[in-house]
């Protein structure tokens, strides 16, 4: 009995315990704050967890700030000789003229071609066409939007382009006259992509009336370097291109201009093939030459755009003038007689008479020795029939007979009584035409290849460079041969 309520007030004892915790317990003390830890305890915990065989990036290269314009802009270059069009789509050439020269309309001569599905002028290639094509869409941000090129400082003109992945960019510098440095780079992913610097299809625009002039020449490849000057028509260039190492310049040429790229250093890669050409309506399509030169290096590639004026582009050094066709033998005549016409064309005015005023004097030159040669034909009709009867009287002796010697005789004996000697009679008659005849061929050359008669009038004709329209001038050629 005494156990069971022992038992009894036990459990009373832990009910009132119990229900006394629940509504009666004291508040909880406040939690401590945690410990923070050090970084650098952060730092050694990282390096012991982390795998030894895993590089943890110090620092991560930021991508390129985006850079691009938000219209699309004509982009102009003025110099007292050239005017030049950009436009800020791929930085891409539109217009190219010069002021010195016109064409058949009057207006500045066009440099760059008619436009076409392809490549322009001054577009930068990489070898991949997708990137290519990329960056020909792409809106560049340039540098000004007119750009006036006067005084002996040149002026930069720059196309940037960025898109977080691919940066671009193009500088020029233009001068008042001379070679133009271009500098271009092409980055993706901060990695620099291989470039090329392009011109073509072709060089200017031709009008109808040249093409039909006998002797045109259409546009075709020239690389001067080691094997020398080289010319390479579209139509013989293989379909993957021609490629040109060790080339001092390279470019592409007409009868009278030529865009050149100077290679940096001296010498330098480049690649020449054909594309098709834009062509006007009525016109067969044609294939014209591209000439590309490497730009993968710091030193800007060097371009010539312009006409093939001898002397202007032996100043500007690199032996570009080897471009214009003066010749090898007579070339140095060819230059001389192309520097006198010009002199004689700054007193005269007129190009068709300064030719009339050099042929003249050229004629009075060489009159003491065509005298000499009318002199001795005069001789030579006084003795021929005399020369005839010998001749007639030995036409039947066989060549090794020793009357031959006898004949020989009687004609050295013809020439001693009208005082002509048959040694010296070879050396007369010939000497003059000698003579005449490389400055005959060094003159039609200089007509041939000289700028300056481009749009050049004469009387009834227009210009200088085309044929007569009259076919006045071959009538009065004839004539003036028969009275000489």
């Amino acid at each position: 009995m005494e156990e069971r309520r022992l038992l009894l007030a036990v459990a009373l004892s832990l009910v009132v315990l119990t229900a006394y915790s629940l509504f009666f317990a004291p508040t909880p003390p406040p939690a401590a704050p945690a410990a923070v830890p050090s970084p650098a305890a952060v730092a050694a915990q990282a390096t012991a967890v982390a795998p030894p065989e895993v590089a943890r990036p110090s620092s991560v290269e930021a991508p390129p700030p985006a850079v691009a314009d938000e219209r699309e802009r004509r982009v102009e270059v003025v110099g007292p000789e050239y005017s030049v069009a950009f436009t800020n789509r791929g930085a891409r050439l539109v217009s190219w003229t010069l002021a010195r020269y016109r064409d058949a309309r009057g207006s500045p001569e066009e440099m760059v071609p008619p436009p076409a599905a392809g490549v322009r002028p001054l577009d930068v290639e990489t070898g991949d066409p997708a990137l290519d094509a990329r960056l020909r869409e792409a809106l560049f941000q340039p540098s000004t939007e007119s750009l006036t090129v006067s005084g002996a400082e040149p002026r930069q003109l720059r196309f940037t382009f960025s898109d977080g992945e691919v940066a671009a960019e193009k500088e020029l510098s233009f001068r008042e006259a001379g070679l133009v440095d271009v500098t271009v780079s092409v980055t993706r992913n901060g990695q620099p992509v291989p470039r090329r610097l392009l011109w073509g299809p072709g060089v200017g625009n031709p009008a109808p009336e040249e093409r039909e002039v006998q002797g045109y020449q259409p546009p075709r490849g020239v690389v001067f370097g080691a094997r020398g000057l080289e010319h390479l028509v579209a139509e013989k260039l293989p379909p993957t291109g021609q490629p040109l190492a060790g080339a001092r310049w390279l470019g592409v040429e007409s009868h009278y201009f030529a865009a050149l790229f100077v290679a940096p250093g001296g010498a330098g890669s480049g690649l020449l093939r054909a594309e098709a050409g834009a062509t006007r309506p009525e016109e067969k399509a044609v294939v014209a030459p591209v000439a590309g030169i490497d730009a993968n290096g710091a030193e800007p590639v060097r371009l010539f755009v312009g006409a093939k004026d001898y002397q202007a582009m032996a100043k500007l050094g690199h032996q570009l003038e080897r471009v214009v066709p003066v010749g090898d033998w007579i070339g140095p005549i060819v230059v001389a007689l192309m520097g006198l016409l010009r002199w004689v064309q700054s007193h005269v005015g007129n190009w068709g008479w300064s030719i009339v005023v050099l042929t003249v004097l050229i004629n009075l030159v060489m009159a003491p020795f065509r005298h000499y040669s009318i002199v001795n034909g005069l001789k030579m009709a006084n003795l021929s029939p005399e020369m005839r009867a010998i001749q007639e009287r030995s036409r039947k002796v066989p060549l090794m007979d020793p009357k031959r010697q006898q004949m020989q005789e009687e004609i050295g004996a013809l020439y001693a009584r009208h005082g002509m000697s048959m040694g010296s009679q070879m050396m007369v008659g010939c000497l003059p035409l000698l003579l005449t005849m490389p400055f005959l061929f060094a003159f039609y050359r200089v007509l041939t290849v000289s700028v300056d008669l481009r749009g050049a009038p004469f009387l009834w004709i227009s210009d200088l460079a085309q044929k007569d329209p009259l076919f006045l001038t071959p009538v009065l050629m004839g004539v003036s041969m028969f009275v000489m």
